[in-house]
Order: structure tokens, then sequence, then C-alpha cells
């Protein structure tokens, strides 16, 4: 705002006063982003033409008097009546592009954003410079920075229905994966089980596994307007993170979840107010595991009840944890048959990442903030995680949501088509090669004749050039055999000139490379019915080369010469650390203890203190353990007994 001086002639509104002095005072103002309307004119809609033309025509009422009726202005009505013009009212100046260049720009970006290759403010302002000098439209745009103004960007964003978005980090596998023919052999096999089992909405099921941390992702606060740095308390660094096994019905019921914690030995304080009938197990990194999953797998039959009249369909991911022979033996002893997805398709297809983490994930944090803000200098820990899990998930489990997740993903009720074809446009433009998909029985699918169609795909851009020819209108994808991954395609979309520029020439999708980066891995997954014959065969097949790899194994070395050892320090020159009880005493202070004093259990069993009971445990040490010893009370326990990072300012539960 500028005050003072002379405003006249700036073209911008001024207000006029006196400062007290008996000089003018003239305050200059910034115009507002949206200027609001000042006048009456062009406020007829093309509704209100219409049914005047049509006096017109059918009534033979004359123009002035069919204006009068309508409200419209003598002037427009006979301008349009006579020419027969039907435009829309509009006011102000003319706009760069027109409204036809500006929605096939528009459907370029949305098409974009659709192949996961979104484009940015910045490249959409460049490009619409660049196409606008391609044309010789007279624009104002900034020529240095040689992009299109702020100004021009909003009011295009708020014409076309386009909005800046924050997009999801998604992985180029989780892009191909979920293709035509991947979708369709699970659905394929879905329809065999339910047409074979008949299966009720509570009897199919889904489950899935999530982390959670006691690190909370702390949401939006208040603070001072134009403050650099806002922070909120969280309880650590880095949290622990514990995995939660979740499972969901297709009427909307839920058993109780299973937690598995980082850790050696399982504690009854780590089970402190959380769901009821949950289970909790540990494992020495937190996740799931094949004896862990038979485990949850007991608890979930439980609680079911499956029987030879009500069978049960539980459909997961194809993780390494869920196939195994024990769990294969489980399932057909009880009556439960499972079903994986595709892989890297869990973020489309599996009802508890479409309908129930999301908002379990939004409680957990919510609950975790309330906790650290309700309580002074007070951490998250281990031992906290089953009561703040209990009230999250009482409060998103319901009725709706599972039924709703199972509807949007078409597994009950099954519906095939839910996924329409531009779902998948993105992984067809991204594959390199055809999917071929091998069923239970050894049978090779047909390949699925949507993949040999012509794709309509945006080009790579080319700079054009003065004399270089000028492209022509869209066309369609086409792939040399020469080079199969070289593709030239454009959008399907109809220019408004054959012989200008089109605005697909200055928003390019990255070329595929020429040269194929082919890498040695696992061979590809697909949905499969865990519970299937040939995949018991396949399972005994793995289990019986284990137990031959584990008995050679034992063998290993005889009879050949044995490779030089490398020498080992001495035992005496080792420094170790013994334990010992604290006594107490008054001139003892934190500061006196060594923060990095830890004990391992590799000593002579005559050592001194080496038969000390973990006071959180209540179990003896055993070899190559680590162990805190507590700066309050001097006590000892397992370090990963305690949920605490390292040994500095130790204090256990008890003090």
């Amino acid at each position: 705002m500028l005050v003072g001086g002379d405003c006249h002639g700036l073209g911008h509104r001024t207000t006029a006063g006196d400062d007290g002095r008996g000089r003018g005072l003239c305050v200059l103002f910034e115009m507002p982003k949206v200027r609001p309307r000042q006048t009456d004119k062009a406020s007829w809609t093309m509704d209100q033409l219409e049914k005047a033309i049509k006096l017109i025509e059918e009534q033979n009422y004359s123009v002035r008097k069919a204006a009068k009726t309508m409200n419209i202005p003598f002037s427009s009505l006979q301008k349009r009546y006579t020419k027969k013009t039907t435009k829309e009212p509009r006011l102000g100046r003319n706009t760069v592009f027109t409204a036809e260049m500006e929605k096939e720009l528009a459907e370029v970006i949305k098409k974009m954003a659709n192949y996961f290759y979104g484009c940015t403010p910045s490249q959409i302002k460049r490009a619409a410079f660049e196409y606008a000098e391609a044309l010789n439209l007279k624009h104002n745009f900034n020529m240095s920075s040689r992009l299109a103004g702020r100004v021009w960007f909003e009011g295009f964003v708020t014409r076309n229905n386009i909005s800046v978005r924050k997009p999801e980090a998604t992985s180029i596998n989780r892009v191909t994966a979920f293709n035509k023919t991947e979708v369709q052999q699970f659905y394929k096999l879905l329809e065999e089980l339910m047409e074979k089992y008949k299966f009720i909405p509570k009897n199919i099921y889904n489950c899935d596994e999530t982390g959670i941390s006691t690190v909370q992702d702390p949401g939006k606060v208040l603070a001072a307007k134009g403050q650099k740095r806002v922070g909120s308390i969280t309880s650590w660094e880095r949290g622990k993170n514990i995995t939660l096994l979740c499972t969901m019905s297709a009427a909307g019921g839920y058993v109780p979840p299973m937690f598995i914690f980082p850790r050696k030995r399982m504690t009854p304080t780590l089970e402190k107010d959380g769901p009821a009938g949950a289970i909790y197990k540990c494992s020495d990194n937190g996740w799931i595991n094949e004896e862990l999953f038979l485990e949850w797998l007991k608890h979930f039959t439980q609680h079911t009840k499956p029987s030879a009249e009500e069978q049960i369909l539980l459909i997961l991911d194809n993780h390494a944890s869920h196939i195994s022979l024990a769990v294969h033996e489980h399932c057909k002893k009880n009556y439960i048959h499972m079903l994986s997805l595709p892989p890297h398709t869990s973020h489309r297809m599996q009802p508890l990442d479409v309908s129930f983490f999301g908002p379990f994930k939004a409680a957990y944090r919510r609950e975790c903030d309330f906790f650290m803000k309700s309580q002074l200098s007070e951490r998250i820990t281990p031992y906290d995680v089953a009561s703040l899990v209990k009230k999250a998930f009482s409060s998103v489990a319901s009725i709706s949501k599972g039924e709703a997740g199972f509807k949007a993903t078409g597994i009950f009720p099954i519906n095939p088509n839910v996924f329409s074809d531009e779902d998948f446009l993105s992984a067809e433009v991204l594959q390199s090669e055809p999917i071929v998909v091998q069923d239970t029985v050894n049978s090779i699918l047909e390949s699925n004749a949507a993949g040999d169609l012509p794709l309509t795909v945006p080009t790579a851009i080319v700079e054009l050039r003065q004399g270089s020819p000028i492209p022509s209108t869209s066309t369609f994808c086409s792939t040399t055999p020469q080079t199969a991954t070289a593709i030239s395609c454009q959008f399907g979309i109809p220019s408004t000139s054959g012989n200008l520029p089109i605005i697909q020439n200055f928003i390019k999708l990255p070329e595929k490379s020429a040269v194929l980066k082919t890498r040695q891995g696992r061979k590809k997954q697909h949905a499969t019915i865990l519970t299937s014959t040939p995949i018991k065969d396949a399972l005994i097949e793995k289990e019986n080369n284990r137990k031959a790899k584990a008995l050679k194994g034992k063998g290993k070395g005889v009879g050949k010469k044995s490779k030089p050892q490398k020498r080992k320090p001495q035992k005496s020159n080792v420094e170790k650390v013994k334990k010992k009880i604290l006594q107490e005493s008054n001139d003892t202070s934190m500061s006196d203890v060594n923060t990095d004093e830890l004990c391992q259990d590799d000593e002579d069993d005559d050592a001194e203190g080496a038969g000390d009971m973990c006071i959180v445990c209540g179990e003896f040490g055993r070899d190559r353990e680590i162990w805190y010893r507590c700066t309050s009370c001097g006590l000892w326990a397992h370090a990963d007994c305690t949920g605490w990072d390292s040994a500095q300012n130790y204090v256990c539960d008890m003090c």
C-alpha cells in the first residue's frame, strides 16, 4: 500500500482524504485477484436466449417483444437471431487461448496425471508460453522467464476444473502390476470359488498387516502467521515399528487383531488395556513370519469357527509368510480357502487398504497426539501401543467400512467390471511386453485381446524449429518391430487446426529406452488359490528341498581341505563389562553411571552376577544377549525387553 503523493493516472483504485494538515491524502490499494461484478450487462443466460428465439419463431413475437419478455437486451437478441449464432454472454478482454485450446490443454493435463506423470504448475506455464509463441498469439506473458503468469494460470485452472494436488508416491511396480490381465485372472478364480462353495458375506474375510510406530505424525497446529519454524513434540527420533495384523469381513465383522513386537520375549505389560481378544507375539525384527502367521491362523479359526456347512474364504496378499505347508494343511483341515491377490495391487484391490487402514491410521495419529499433549514430558513406548490401538480401532471399526471396502474392490457383491479401461491405461503404456498368466493347473491363458489394441498415449515432445515439418493431428500408438520399446504415440484429441502445432507437442511423456534393462529375479507371481492341490505339491517339494539342504549342510566340509581360520583375539585382551548390582548410596547419581555400559552374556558361568534375572520378563540371561541397567535401582533387564534404543539414562518401569 502506498500513502501520499500523486496517484492519478496509475490505473489503480485510490481513496482521497485529508491528513489533518490541509494536504490531500491518497492511498493506493492493490487490486484483488477476483474482481467483483459491478455491472448488470450480459446477465442473461443461454436458456433465456433459446426461449426468446422460440417465441419469435413459433409464436410470431417481434424481436423487441421477445427481448422484453425474456429480459434480454434488444441488440443482443437481434444480433444473435439475425446471424443465427448462440454464443454465451461474456464480459472482459479475450483470453490468450480460445476455449477449445484451453479444453485441449486441460485434457492433456488430466491424461498425464492418469499416467502418473502429472505436470507441475511451472511446466504448464512454460508449455503455455511456447504454445502461444508457436501460434504467434498476442499475449502478455513474461518474455524474460519465458513463462505464463500466475494470474493466467489461476484463471486457467478455475475455468477448466483443474486443481493443484499433492500426489501419492506410487512405485512403477504398482503401476505396471495393476493391469487388465492380472485383475481378470483374480476375478476368474474368485468366481470359481463363489460358484463352488456359495460363500455368504460373513464368511468372506480379508487380512493384511500394517505397521504402527511409537513416533506419531503430528497434525496441523495454530501458530503465528509468518513464523519460520513450527514444531510439535514427538516421543523419539526414530520409533519402534510394531506389526498389526487386521481382519475384516464382507458383512462388516472384525476379528481381534494380532500384535507383533520387535523383541525376544513377551511380557504381560505389553498387553495392558489392549483390544479384547487380541493376541500378542514377538519376532526379532517385528515382522510376521511363517510360524507367526500359523499362530494367527489358529486364532482366526477360533473366532470364525468354519465348518463343512459354512466354509471360509480368506483373501490376502501373496507374502512369503502366508505360503507354507503347515498353513496349507491347517486350512484344508479347517475348511478355509485362501485366495491371493495379484502382487502390487493391494492399494486398489484389497478391502482393508481401500476403506479401513486410512481411517485407522488417522485415528491412531490423533490418539498418539492426544497422549503426548495430555501428559507433559511423557513418551510413547511399546507398552502404550495396545491401549492406543484399542481406542483407534474401536472408533473406526464399523460395519459400513467393511461393506464399502468389499464393494469398492468388486469382491462382494462380485463385480469383475468394477475397474474401467481407463484404470488400466497407465499399465498398458508402461508395459514393454505382454503378460502371460499361468493358473494352478498349468494351463496358459490366452493373452488379453485388449492388450493388442492400439493405445492413445501422449508422444514425446519434439522441439519446434524453424523449417521443421509441423506435426499432424493426433494419431494412434505404433510400435516398430526393430525396437520393441520405442513408442511414438499422441493423444487421440482432435486439434483445433490441422495446419497449426498442437499442445501435445509441448507436454511430453518420457521416451522409453531402446535398450531393455533385464533383471534376474524370482519368477513373477499371479493371483492363486493357495489351498489348491498343485500348490500343496509345490510346498511339499519345497519342504523336501529345504530338509535335504539342511542335511547336506551338516556334513559340509567333510573330506575337504579346511580353509585357514582367522585368528581370534585372545579372551584376556577383550575388555568385558560385568553385571553388578548397584548398592544404594547417597553419593550415587545418574552422572556417575556409564551410559554406554552394556552386558554381553558371553562370560564364564562362574562370572559374577551371571545368573541375574531380567526384571521385565523374569527370565535368566542367555549367551550373546545385551542387557541395560536401570540408573535408579541398579537392576538389569534385557535390552529387547526394555523398549529403549540405548542404555543412556535408562529407567525401568518399576522406578
